[in-house]
């Protein structure tokens, strides 16, 4: 009998910690991310805005009360309804990448391609100087949504993929 007590009581205390997870949904563009509504709280995986693997897929969660003007990127209005939106989470906003370059004669800038071309232009550009041939001070300019430009202060060493930067794009 005290075992059949003690299993109760440790039945009641696991149910009670238990809580049901928040429904997960994977969308593969953002043409199906507005054909489906959600319950409040659902998180959903766009796997592409327009293709997938476009590399500007990411993570939203359901409002259920937003009325947010849908911009096709953060916040996502679902086809025939009013209210509730798809709004993007802020870890899925941001894109990391390396580039290899190679010194050339009086040369001090340098085109950098993104992988995709994004939705939008991104809100900040990072590059950091990630080999002793790019350790000089460095900006980026003419930021588009297929790259960016990073410039050099000075000429690096020329060589071949002798120079390499780190990025990050954040994109809204």
């Amino acid at each position: 009998m005290k075992k059949l007590i003690l299993i109760l009581l440790l039945w009641a205390g696991v149910s009670k910690a238990q809580t049901i997870p928040a429904a997960q949904l994977s969308f593969s563009t953002l043409s199906d991310l507005r054909s489906q509504g959600s319950t409040p709280n659902s998180i959903a995986l766009l796997n592409g805005l327009s293709t997938i693997g476009d590399g500007n897929g990411g993570t939203y969660m359901w409002n259920a009360t937003s009325t947010a003007t849908d911009d096709g990127f953060i916040t996502v209005k679902v086809n025939n309804i009013t209210t509730g939106r798809w709004i993007r989470l802020v870890n899925s906003n941001t894109i990391k990448g390396t580039k290899i370059l190679s010194g050339a004669v009086l040369q001090t800038a340098y085109t950098i391609p993104f992988d995709n071309t994004l939705p939008a232009i991104p809100a900040m550009v990072i590059i950091q100087a990630y080999s002793s041939n790019a350790a000089v001070p460095s900006w980026v300019s003419n930021v588009t949504t297929t790259g960016f430009t990073a410039n050099f202060a000075s000429v690096p060493v020329l060589g071949t993929n002798n120079i390499e930067i780190r990025y990050l794009i954040i994109k809204q």
